[in-house]
């Protein structure tokens, strides 16, 4: 699942994945099938669709004959998730050094200077984000190995909200960006094993920034939302 899917459960999970992070929707909060139906213009299947993958990502929670409900954030399982991917990640990037063909290669360079472009224009962090994941997406399927490229997606669908969220805060987008460099050079390189290494640690960073921001500024999901990226907090 990307970000730019395009069926209707595609669609409406969007709107409410965004709707977490800006605040309209709160922890505790229901999800009604029926409204959100009317609401969309859609059937309550696309709806169900949607909310069976918001649960996924564990941003829902959903039991059996009870609505579902906005999650509250888990630090604590959050970053167990951004550790786990850290290595499946890494695992990929060492792969994807020597596997990718040069079409592949050329296709993650255009990703990677698109999102250099967004951040000299001071573009949307949206965009930054959409981009962001494109890039991390290009590695993992560049190494070609089916079960791997299975299992790092479903933990990535895990974790894509706070991913593309927690690069709004102030610093993070240009630091982003410059470990995306390094992953970069040693793909160039053909340095598998720096390549590991650099994207384990960018990964896991990540997680570890996100949860910085969430235990010092005792953050909400409106802190999430890109109008944040004016605030200043200590990341």
């Amino acid at each position: 699942m990307t970000d730019k899917d395009p069926t209707q459960a595609g669609t409406v999970r969007l709107a409410i994945e965004r709707e977490i992070f800006n605040g309209l929707l709160a922890p505790g909060d229901a999800l009604e099938e029926g409204r959100l139906a009317g609401r969309f213009g859609v059937s309550r299947t696309p709806v169900r669709e949607a909310i069976t993958q918001l649960a996924q990502a564990g941003l829902v929670t959903k039991r059996a004959h009870k609505r579902a409900v906005v999650a509250a954030l888990d630090p604590e399982t959050l970053l167990e998730l951004f550790e786990a991917l850290s290595e499946l990640e890494g695992a990929a990037a060492f792969l994807s050094t020597t596997r990718m063909s040069e079409a592949e290669r050329s296709e993650l360079l255009a990703i990677h200077e698109a999102a250099a472009k967004n951040l000299r224009l001071n573009g949307d962090p949206n965009e930054y984000a959409d981009l962001g994941f494109a890039f991390h997406q290009r590695i993992v399927s560049g190494c070609h190995n089916k079960v791997l490229i299975e299992t790092t997606e479903w933990l990535a669908l895990r974790v894509l909200p706070y991913r593309r969220f927690q690069v709004v805060a102030p610093g993070r987008l240009q630091r982003n960006q410059s470990d995306h460099d390094d992953i970069i050079s040693a793909i160039v390189a053909r340095d598998a094993a720096e390549a590991r290494r650099l994207m384990q640690r960018h990964t896991l960073e990540q997680g570890d920034a996100l949860m910085r921001f969430i235990v010092l500024n005792k953050a909400t999901h409106t802190d999430f939302h890109p109008a944040a990226l004016g605030k200043e907090h200590p990341l």
